[in-house]
């Protein structure tokens, strides 16, 4: 009596990406440094990642790969990152992982190992900051805007301090229009006149108010 046998199982081809074939690049500004690993269609749960100050290190279990992972392991990492600052998201074509620079600005020259050399900043960073746009104006009478600003933090003062010091939390709390209006007004009065309507005061010259029994002159 004869049995037939079982047909012998045909193996699947294996129809996955290879570790070799996954490529990374990366890039940075003066925050962060952001690696770029391209695999596409990954659940989340297959992705782990764990950040040191000065280790990344990424292990990936890809889909239909016979039980093949990919690792990217950068230890050291060329400068400090801060872990609880960097973050990771898993996208349909890639995953991205944005580490925090614990120095900002700083230019790294490389991903991984230890720079030597004078340090760099990246194109951009540290440059001078922008000032505060001025209204341009006639008068010679000039107001430091931002030492404005600064004053309405400051403690309540008394007699004319009390007033600067209202004026400076109204220009503080105004919207742009409002302060383009007070820079104008106050500039172009000689301080005599403070308006917050720039419909009011955009279109013409602001000409001085002095209170009554007090004339205006020119300085």
């Amino acid at each position: 009596m004869t049995t037939d046998s079982a047909p012998e199982a045909i193996p699947r081809p294996n129809t996955g990406l290879a570790p070799s074939k996954i490529r990374h690049e990366w890039f940075q500004n003066d925050n962060f440094v952001t690696v770029t690993v391209f695999v596409k269609n990954l659940p989340k749960e297959n992705v782990q990642l764990n950040l040191e100050p000065r280790v990344l290190s990424l292990s990936v279990k890809l889909p239909n790969s016979g039980g093949t992972d990919y690792s990217l392991e950068l230890d050291p990492l060329a400068h400090e990152i801060i872990p609880a600052e960097s973050k990771h998201s898993v996208l349909s074509t890639k995953i991205e992982i944005k580490l925090k620079k614990a120095e900002i600005g700083i230019k790294w020259g490389a991903l991984e190992g230890q720079e030597s050399g004078p340090v760099t900043k990246v194109a951009g960073a540290g440059d001078v900051p922008q000032q505060p746009p001025a209204y341009p104006s006639s008068a010679r009478k000039r107001v430091d805007w931002s030492k404005v600003e600064k004053q309405a933090e400051e403690d309540k003062a008394e007699g004319e301090d009390a007033l600067n010091s209202l004026f400076a939390k109204i220009y503080k709390d105004a919207d742009p229009e409002a302060k383009k209006a007070m820079m104008k007004s106050f500039t172009e009065s000689g301080g005599t006149v403070l308006s917050t309507n720039w419909k009011d005061v955009g279109t013409k010259y602001v000409e001085p108010s002095p209170p009554d029994g007090m004339e205006a002159r020119k300085w």
